[in-house]
């Protein structure tokens, strides 16, 4: 009887303090006098009254405990009356069987009756002594405006969990007809988390039905692109934004879904260089479709920005759900991350459409010239992959290194004015050489300018530096300085307007 023993048991509870309280009620009838009438035929209710019958026997021959078991078996018909009147009433919406919907009931009033037997007394007692036997007999009479208020909050506790499931799973059911499959997604994971944490028997069959259903909607959404491999230069807006349809089915021509919840994704630039990724939540409109604009891009190069169906919230009440049903979870979750899209963009410099000068050169560690050109190299190499008009200038390392820039900059204004409109000026040294057995480390440093040669307004400063090893001082040397020259290249065209 697994599930009404715990209803009885704190029924029990409550009534019992109550009946033994009754010890000084009416007295019991003698043994040798004929059984009261009710012993063998209840009293049919009267006016105010409702009337149960309950009986116990003590082999030992103890009173107390013959009334012991008179009063469990008391309380159990007063519960059985409860409970079959609770699902009598609610058979006809919820169940078809009364015999499987009273377990749900009994389970759902687990711990609910606790204090709550008022209006009940002892009417009359007796006690049957036969054989070394003691049987005892008790009827109770209970109030009918409290027996009918207690079977009315129970009832209502009973609606009130079942609706917790069926009212969620009704509307989703409603919403999917609709073709609203997120919202009804939504439904169906909240009346799956009301499930798991009622106490109905049938909770876990709930559970898993709602869980199929959940995972049927999201299967029947798609996230369709409406434009792609967008192109924008750094610092400015993208001119359109990206643009996504929400669908019930796969195609842009299919029903839109309203109000569905996506987590958009992109690279953003932080202040010290480097790049972490950023999320927020958008909403698809009335129709489903969705334009999302990030900030300005920061950097140049390809890009990626995606959008993901977010049911992260919804899944969130799912979280204790116990080891034996999380699969269901799961396998929502791993559905849910599918229905994802990614789309390309590209930054570009708008510097990079204007010719642009080098005039870098490499130095020892005195400030000589050496023969390398290695970060003129890479600084060329770097710019010319962000899209940018660039030449090296004929000079040699005399007129730029040692000078001062307002020198240099009338010396290259002066040269190649008519050839290009700007130009990146300066030098790269060793700083540092350090042997570790066999490996040499080398770290070498640079600074260069950009200036406009018209004004001769230096627009951009960089500085930076970089290590290396290798097995000989002239590998390590050529590798720190290549480096070096594509770090300042990355960052003249991130920070060049």
């Amino acid at each position: 009887m697994k599930t009404i023993r715990p209803l009885r048991i704190l029924a029990v509870a409550a009534a019992a303090a109550f009946l033994f309280a009754c010890g000084s009620g009416p007295k019991p009838v003698s043994a040798q006098e004929a059984p009261p009438a009710w012993v063998l035929d209840p009293p049919e209710a009267d006016a105010q009254y409702m009337y149960f019958v309950g009986s116990g026997e003590s082999k030992t021959g103890s009173m107390a405990e013959g009334e012991d078991f008179a009063r469990g078996a008391l309380i159990d018909e007063i519960m059985r009356y409860l409970g079959v009147r609770i699902a009598s009433e609610t058979t006809a919406t919820a169940r078809a069987s009364l015999e499987s919907y009273q377990a749900d009931v009994v389970q759902t009033l687990k711990s609910t009756s606790a204090g709550r037997v008022v209006g009940l007394e002892i009417a009359e007692r007796w006690v049957s002594r036969r054989e070394g036997r003691t049987g005892v007999y008790l009827l109770a009479r209970y109030n009918k405006t409290e027996l009918a208020k207690e079977r009315r909050r129970l009832e209502e506790i009973f609606r009130e969990k079942v609706q917790a499931i069926s009212g969620p799973e009704a509307e989703g059911r409603e919403l999917e007809g609709r073709g609203e499959l997120y919202q009804a997604t939504l439904r169906y994971l909240e009346a799956a988390a009301a499930a798991f944490k009622s106490d109905l028997e049938n909770a876990e069959i709930k559970f898993e039905r709602n869980m199929n259903q959940a995972r049927e909607a999201v299967r029947r959404i798609g996230l369709v692109k409406l434009n792609d491999n967008l192109k924008v230069h750094v610092g400015q807006g993208f001119p359109a934004g990206f643009q996504l349809k929400v669908v019930a089915g796969s195609a842009g021509s299919d029903p839109g879904i309203a109000g569905a919840a996506l987590r958009v994704s992109y690279k953003e630039m932080r202040a010290s260089g480097r790049s972490s990724t950023r999320s927020q939540q958008a909403k698809s409109g009335p129709d489903g479709r969705l334009s999302f604009q990030p900030p300005p891009p920061e950097s140049v190069g390809a890009e990626t920005l995606t959008m993901a169906l977010d049911l992260d919230e919804a899944l969130e009440s799912l979280a204790d759900v116990p080891d034996r049903l999380y699969a269901q979870v799961e396998a929502m979750e791993e559905l849910a991350r599918t229905k994802s899209v990614r789309f390309a963009y590209e930054s570009l410099s708008l510097a990079g459409t204007i010719p642009t000068g080098i005039a870098v050169f490499d130095l020892d560690a005195t400030g000589n010239p050496i023969t390398m050109s290695e970060t003129s190299s890479g600084l060329l190499a770097e710019l010319g992959k962000a899209g940018f008009k660039v030449v090296s200038l004929p000079v040699t390392a005399p007129e730029i290194a040692g000078r001062p820039d307002n020198q240099v900059i009338a010396a290259l204004a002066a040269g190649y004015k008519g050839q290009v409109e700007r130009a990146i000026f300066g030098t790269a040294r060793i700083s540092e050489t350090v042997q570790e057995g066999q490996t040499i480390l080398i770290q070498v440093s640079g600074a260069v300018k950009v200036v406009e040669l018209a004004s001769g307004k230096v627009l951009l400063a960089v500085n930076k530096t970089k290590r290396a090893q290798g097995s000989s001082a002239s590998a390590a040397l050529a590798t720190a300085f290549k480096k070096l020259g594509e770090d300042l290249g990355q960052a003249i065209a991130n920070q060049l307007r």
